[in-house]
């Protein structure tokens, strides 16, 4: 595979071949152009709306090929060039043709076998004459006719992307109707459904206890304490505050250290404060670890009951 320079391209072929261009925008486009300058055949369709550009520039270069082999029954003794845009597509022609649009790769395969078909990458936006008029018919394709053959059929990447949109539609409907069940404290937290393993699992098992008990409410705290009716519970810290999931963040005697909290935070009034500051934290989850531990907030200034 070679790749076409403007300057010096017609130098590079001999007179008697005859090139393709294959240009893609939003629609499919194919070009045919003899190494004389003179303008054999060009044509545009359009493929359906939820194929992907690879699949246009595929069926474009097959189109192509065909036409010109169509129109030059008598000159098959020809060497013909194809000139194309896209080096996945070139892979695609020259190698095993990929799962979407692979008619068209096994199309190309076919004529390659029969006759003598060689290929050139052109690349776009380089003043080569039959690849700026491909590109030219290219944009004219994204208003011209549907093409009525195989190229309306569905292609495997736009399948793909169709279950992938149906799939996420699913999860955001069935999350928005599930998040409605949730407590109070995780509603604070807006979140979202993931199925990607969460960066709080990293955390060692005590600090991860912590970041869960704020959560959910359930832990050291006096509303909690009070709701179960328990006894013989310390309900205050040693600040004199009420024990609360984020008390640790708003308590007056760890806050004399803050200074030395990881990302430096500013002083913390409410539980939204401390919550946008522990998401901070968990985008690297050591940080989470170094406060929890370094401060010694649950061991000597609030410790448990």
């Amino acid at each position: 595979m070679a790749r076409i320079g403007a300057p010096n391209y017609y130098a590079k072929i001999e007179t008697a071949d005859l090139d393709m261009y294959s240009m893609i925008r939003s629609a499919l486009c194919w070009h045919g152009y003899a190494t004389q300058r003179t303008q054999i055949a060009s044509g545009f369709k359009q493929i359906r709306s939820d194929s992907h550009v690879f699949d246009a520039e595929a069926i474009g270069a097959w189109r192509g090929l065909e036409h010109l082999i169509t129109t030059l029954k008598d000159s098959t003794n020809s060497r013909i060039w194809m000139c194309i845009d896209s080096t996945s597509v070139i892979w695609g022609i020259r190698g095993n043709a990929p799962p979407t649009t692979q008619w068209a790769f096994h199309k190309c395969h076919k004529a390659m076998k029969q006759l003598d078909i060689r290929i050139k990458w052109s690349p776009g936006h380089m003043e080569i004459e039959g690849n700026e008029e491909a590109d030219r018919l290219a944009n004219a394709g994204a208003t011209g006719p549907m093409d009525q053959a195989i190229d309306k059929l569905p292609t495997i990447s736009g399948v793909r992307t169709i279950v992938r949109q149906k799939r996420l539609y699913a999860e955001t409907n069935w999350w928005e109707e599930m998040k409605t069940s949730l407590s109070a404290g995780y509603k604070e937290w807006s979140p979202k459904y993931n199925t990607k393993e969460p960066k709080e699992l990293t955390l060692p098992r005590a600090v991860l206890h912590r970041l869960l008990a704020m959560k959910t409410g359930h832990g050291d705290y006096a509303a909690y304490h009070q709701r179960f009716d328990h006894q013989n519970n310390k309900l205050e810290c040693s600040c004199g505050s009420a024990k609360e999931p984020y008390h640790f963040f708003k308590c007056t005697i760890n806050n004399l250290k803050r200074s030395d909290w990881p990302l430096a935070p500013v002083e913390m009034q409410s539980n939204k404060q401390a919550i946008t500051y522990i998401k901070k934290l968990i985008h690297t989850p050591s940080k989470l670890t170094q406060l929890i531990t370094d401060s010694e907030f649950y061991t000597q200034i609030c410790p448990n009951y």
